[in-house]
C-alpha cells in the first residue's frame, strides 16, 4: 500500500486484498432504501445486491459473520454511477458475488461526505487515483484494504473473485495486517503535520507560486495538461493574492486566460447557463455534464470578485448569470399550479444539490447535445440557422457521439460580414435563435438530485452576497437562504448535514458544513447590513468544541472509521477549506468570544510536512500565514 500526504506517495506495506469466510445466507435489503432522502440509494432499491444503506452498527455485523463490507460510494448525477450500476450492479453473478461473500453498502458521497473522502483519500494511496463510483472493501474492524472505482462488469467480477480467492486462506493475518497497515499509515500522515522549520515556513509562499506556475496550463487556462476541473480555491486564493499586491506578475494574465476560457467553452451552458463540474479535455470542450450547487456557488463568486477587480463587467455578468440559472433551475419550491418557480417567490425550499449528467433516457449530456435533425427542427423557423449554429460553435463535425455541444463559435463582427447584416440585426438573431434553441431543450427530460444541502447553501449565500452588491435582484434569494439557515442552525449543537426534513433523516453535519455556514452568514451580513454575526459566531464556537481534539479538527464528531483521524489542517482541492474559514473567521471574532479566543490562540499554526508537499492544496493558508507575518 501507499499512504498519502496530500498527493505525495509514501510506501509502505498493507495488504490489499480481504478473505471473504464462507457467509450465511443472503440477508434482506435494507427497506429503509426505498424511503430514503437520497435519489442515489433509491436508484438502487431494485438491485439483485442486496444493499444496505450506511449505517457505523453495520461494523458489528460484519464482526458478527466475519464478513467484510464492501461500501460503494457515489452520486445521483454521476455518469459512471449509472453505468456501473446498469453493467454489474444489475447483474445476478455479481449480485451473488457480493451477497454471499460481502455485506454490500451504499453510500452517498453527499450526505455521507467524510467517508467518502476518507475512502477517497485510500484509493488514491494505493491505487493513484480515485473517483466515483468508488468501490472499497473495509474489514470488519473498520480498515479499508482495497477498492476500484468504474470498472466493466468483468473486471470486476475479477476484482471480487480475487479478493475471495487470495484471502480466503489466510483471513486473520492479513486482516492484523491491514490493522497494522492502517496505523502506519496514521503513524505517516503524523509525520506529515510535524511543524516545518522556520526558515522553510517562511518560503511557502514561494513553494505555493512555483507549484501553482508549472501546473498552470498558460495557454488554455486552468491546471494540468489532460483532464481539467475549475478547482475554485485555487482560483480564489490567486484572486486574493492578486487584490492584495501579493502575487508574482504572471497571475494577472493566467487568471484572465483561465476565466475567459471556461467562460466561453464547452464547460459552460451557453444557453441555459450554469458550469459543468469538468472536462476531459484540455480545452475544457470535452464536459461531464453534472451540475453541482457547490460549483455554481463558488464559481460565480470568483467571476464576480474578478469582474471587479479587473473592470470585466462580462465576467460579472456571467457571475450573476450563474446565479439566474440556480435560482431558475434548481430552486427547489412549487407554485399554486405546483410547477417550479424561481427562489424570489413564496414557498421557498431550497436548491437541488445537482443537475444529473444523464438524461430521463440514460444518455450522458442527452439534454445538452444536439443531434443534426434535433438542430434543424429547433431552427426550421429561424430566418438565418447558420448564423445561429455559427453563433454557438455548432458547424463542422461533432465532438461527441450524440450530437453539438453549444459554445461560443463566431463573433458579432464576423457573423456581420459573413452574412451581411448590421451588428444589431445579427443580436437579435442570435436571441431569437437562442430562445428557439431553450424552447425546444426544455421538453427533453433532466432528473435532478433534490437533497438539499446545509453546506452548499452556505456557500451559495456568499456568491448571493456578492451579487448582491451588483444587482438587488437577488436580495429576495439571499434573504430566503439566510432565513433557513438560521432557522436550522438555532441549535448549533444540532446544525443538520440536510434542510428541510424531520432530524432522524437529516444527518449530523460535518466540519465543512459549519464553516461554510457561518462563513455564509457572516458574508450576507457583511454585504447587506442584514443580520448579526451572533448565530454565526455561535456555529464557529460549536466547530471549535464539536470537531477540536488533540490531533486538529476531526471531519465529523464521531467518525465512525479508525483511519478518519483529525488533521490540523484540511486541504482545499474543490472546495474551500474548512479549517482555513474557521482560522480566518476566528481572527476577526476573537474579540466577541473567550471560548473562540482561548481555542484559536492555543492553535498550532505553524505548517506541516503536508503543506510543504502540497501547497496548492493550501493556498488560502499559507497566504494568509503570510499576511499575519
Amino acid at each position: 500500500m501507499y499512504a498519502t500526504v496530500g498527493n505525495r506517495w509514501i510506501g509502505m506495506y498493507v495488504p490489499l486484498l480481504l478473505v471473504v469466510l464462507a457467509a450465511p445466507g443472503a440477508a434482506q435489503a435494507n427497506p429503509e432504501m426505498a424511503d430514503s432522502v437520497s435519489p442515489y440509494l433509491r436508484l438502487h432499491v431494485d438491485d439483485p445486491v442486496q444493499w444496505r444503506a450506511w449505517d457505523p452498527a453495520l461494523l458489528e455485523k460484519a464482526r458478527e459473520e466475519q464478513r467484510p463490507l464492501l461500501i460503494s460510494s457515489g452520486y445521483y448525477s454521476c455518469f459512471y454511477c449509472h453505468v456501473m450500476q446498469e453493467e454489474s450492479f444489475k447483474d445476478d453473478g455479481i449480485a451473488e458475488r457480493m451477497n454471499t461473500n460481502f455485506i454490500p453498502v451504499k453510500v452517498d458521497r453527499e450526505v455521507n461526505g467524510a467517508l467518502d473522502s476518507y475512502l477517497l483519500e485510500f484509493q488514491r494511496a494505493t491505487a493513484g487515483s480515485a473517483g466515483w463510483p468508488l468501490n472499497v472493501v473495509v474489514t470488519p474492524d473498520g480498515h479499508a484494504l482495497t477498492g476500484v472505482v468504474y470498472a466493466p462488469r468483468d473486471q470486476f467480477a475479477e476484482f471480487l473473485d480475487g479478493i475471495t480467492q487470495r484471502l480466503e486462506s489466510d483471513y486473520d493475518r492479513l486482516v492484523d495486517l491491514a490493522r497494522r497497515g492502517s496505523e502506519e499509515l496514521t503513524q505517516q500522515l503524523r509525520k506529515g503535520e510535524e511543524p516545518l522549520s522556520e526558515g522553510r515556513a517562511g518560503r511557502l509562499p514561494q513553494v505555493l507560486w512555483s507549484r501553482l506556475e508549472r501546473e498552470a496550463d498558460d495557454l488554455q487556462g486552468g491546471f494540468g495538461s489532460s483532464t481539467k476541473f475549475p478547482h475554485s480555491p485555487y482560483l480564489h486564493a490567486m484572486l486574493e493574492a492578486e487584490q492584495a499586491g501579493t502575487a508574482p506578475g504572471w497571475v494577472a494574465e493566467f487568471l484572465e486566460i483561465t476565466l475567459d476560457e471556461m467562460a466561453h467553452s464547452g464547460l459552460r451552458d451557453v444557453l441555459g447557463g450554469g458550469f459543468f463540474r469538468y472536462s476531459e479535455s484540455p480545452d475544457w470542450n470535452e464536459p461531464h455534464f453534472e451540475v453541482m450547487l457547490e460549483d455554481q456557488a463558488q464559481l460565480a463568486l470568483v467571476y464576480l470578485r474578478a469582474g471587479e477587480y479587473f473592470g470585466r463587467e462580462d465576467w460579472v455578468d456571467l457571475g450573476l448569470e450563474n446565479l439566474d440559472f440556480v435560482k431558475r433551475d434548481m430552486a427547489l419550491r412549487e407554485d399554486e399550479t405546483g410547477e417550479q418557480a424561481e427562489a424570489a417567490e413564496g414557498g421557498f425550499r431550497g436548491f437541488a444539490s445537482s443537475l444529473s449528467a444523464v438524461d430521463d433516457q440514460g444518455r450522458e449530456g442527452g439534454a445538452y447535445l444536439w443531434p443534426e435533425e434535433d438542430l434543424e427542427a429547433a431552427l426550421a423557423d429561424h430566418e438565418y440557422p447558420e448564423l445561429v449554429r455559427a453563433w454557438f460553435g455548432m458547424e463542422g463535425s461533432s465532438v461527441f457521439d450524440l450530437g453539438y455541444l453549444p459554445r461560443s463559435g463566431a463573433g458579432i463582427e464576423q457573423l456581420a460580414e459573413r452574412f451581411d447584416l448590421a451588428g444589431d440585426e445579427v443580436r437579435e438573431q442570435v436571441e431569437s435563435g437562442r430562445e428557439a434553441l431553450i424552447q425546444a431543450r426544455e421538453a427533453r427530460g433532466l432528473p435532478r438530485d433534490e437533497k438539499v444541502l446545509t453546506g452548499a447553501h452556505g456557500l451559495l449565500l456568499s456568491a448571493l452576497a456578492e451579487a448582491s452588491a451588483h444587482d438587488a435582484r437577488f436580495l429576495d434569494a439571499g434573504a430566503a437562504v439566510q432565513a433557513w439557515l438560521l432557522e436550522v442552525a438555532a441549535d448549533p449543537a444540532e446544525l443538520p448535514a440536510l434542510m428541510g426534513l424531520p432530524a432522524e433523516q437529516a444527518g449530523t453535519a460535518t466540519l465543512n458544513d459549519y464553516a461554510y455556514v457561518a462563513r455564509g452568514l457572516r458574508d450576507w451580513e457583511a454585504a447587506t447590513g442584514e443580520g448579526e454575526h451572533g448565530p454565526a459566531l455561535a456555529l464557529l464556537e460549536a466547530a471549535w468544541e464539536r470537531f477540536r481534539d488533540g490531533d486538529g479538527f476531526r471531519s465529523e464528531p464521531e467518525p465512525p472509521l479508525p483511519g478518519m483521524i483529525s488533521q490540523r489542517f484540511h486541504p482545499a482541492v474543490h472546495r474551500p477549506s474548512p479549517t482555513t474559514l474557521i482560522f480566518r473567521l476566528s481572527e476577526e471574532w476573537a474579540e466577541d468570544s473567550e471560548t473562540v479566543d482561548a481555542a484559536f490562540a492555543d492553535y498550532d499554526l505553524r505548517p506541516g510536512r503536508a503543506i510543504d508537499a502540497d501547497p496548492e492544496q493550501h493556498a488560502r493558508l499559507i497566504l494568509w500565514l503570510q499576511e499575519r507575518d
